[in-house]
């Protein structure tokens, strides 16, 4: 498993600064709106990310008159112990280092600190736009192919001349077929791994769906690879050349893909209620979990921001429960001791931190 021994945190919003250590499974973190309990959680996602869940004004971050937020940790495997930091300044520079080399991709992060974020943004899952689920799905794609990274990258760059040709007022068909050539075939290759990621996630939702009743039993779940998959993608991007070169950009792709939910046969945003809509977004993030340790013998870090924000005990109970059997490292807020400590009613290694404008203070708890 992936667990942070040890975390820092300097200047970092309303955190001056704070040194903890980390319980290898369950954190607990109270205290009152604007404490500081967030940005606490935004810390480990600059670490797994390279960047805050928050937001990406840079300036946010940093605490007030100072000129650079680092956050550091020691990361810990069933194998292996690295030391991982990240450091960004007032002027937008960032600076990543694993066992003291300086990395120049974010990247580097995610493989090693592989985290599941379960916030007020998460609800884009099912009311964002389809980049929000297409992201959603690439995190299981990047964990679990190896190979996607390096077809992925190049399919950005593909885009982008592609899009940027088409700007040119004089700009035919055959002036784009190199760039064509390299898209079909990076398409095909994204779409394939997509696709058999996606239908390995699709079969264990199914089996996972009915734990959660608040949330309707007939939710579907379908992959979208951006293209009407029984037409040659080929022959399509010819037949929109017109319109692509009208608009300046690439109607379809794999930059178009998504999964689609729906509830009785209607979009799940239409029919499911904010509750609901927590249920099934928890579902979904323990079925990827659940799949890349399935796939990598390994276990994701969880990042649950107020827990109890919009599902009742039951089901927050349920939950606490779902990663209690992943036994992976978690680190939930909320409001009160007392709330928190109700839904996490399992036996283990627990630690308790009391948040108060800014000042986090390890408190010793009792099961």
């Amino acid at each position: 498993m992936s667990c942070l021994k040890r975390l820092q945190i300097t200047y970092l919003r309303n955190i001056e600064q704070v040194s903890l250590t980390l319980s290898p499974t369950v954190n607990l973190f109270y205290g009152e709106n604007g404490s500081g309990k967030t940005s606490l959680l935004e810390a480990i996602s600059l670490l797994g990310l390279g960047r805050s869940f928050r937001s990406h004004k840079i300036r946010s971050l940093i605490h007030h008159q100072q000129a650079q937020v680092t956050v550091f940790g020691d990361l810990h495997t069933d194998t292996i112990s690295s030391a991982i930091g990240l450091q960004k300044t007032r002027s937008g520079n960032t600076l990543i280092r694993v066992n003291g080399e300086t990395v120049a991709s974010a990247v580097t992060l995610a493989q090693q600190l592989p985290l599941q974020i379960i916030n007020a943004d998460s609800f884009k899952l099912v009311e964002g736009l389809p980049i929000q689920r297409r992201r959603f799905l690439d995190w299981m794609v990047f964990h679990v192919k190896p190979e996607f990274i390096d077809v992925w990258q190049p399919l950005q760059r593909v885009i982008k001349q592609r899009n940027s040709a088409l700007k040119h007022d004089k700009i035919t068909r055959s002036d784009l077929a190199p760039w064509d050539t390299k898209f079909v075939q990076l398409a095909t290759e994204i779409h394939r791994l997509r696709s058999a990621v996606f239908a390995e996630f699709k079969e264990k939702f199914l089996k996972l769906q009915q734990a959660f009743p608040s949330v309707a039993t007939d939710i579907e779940l379908k992959y979208l690879p951006g293209w009407n998959s029984e037409v040659s993608f080929e022959e399509l991007l010819y037949q929109d050349f017109e319109r692509d070169k009208r608009d300046g950009y690439t109607h379809h792709g794999p930059q178009r893909a998504e999964i689609k939910l729906y509830a009785s046969g209607k979009p799940a945003v239409d029919v499911l209620s904010r509750g609901q809509e927590k249920s099934l977004i928890c579902a979904l993030h323990v079925i990827q979990a659940q799949l890349y340790k399935e796939k990598t013998g390994k276990t994701c870090v969880f990042l649950v921001d107020d827990l109890l924000a919009e599902l009742d005990s039951f089901h927050a109970r349920r939950l606490t429960q779902w990663l209690n059997d992943l036994g992976g490292q978690v680190f939930v807020t909320g409001v009160t001791k007392a709330a928190l400590l109700d839904a996490w009613r399992i036996e283990g290694d627990i630690a308790m931190f009391h948040v108060e404008q800014g000042v986090i203070s390890p408190l010793i708890t009792e099961q």
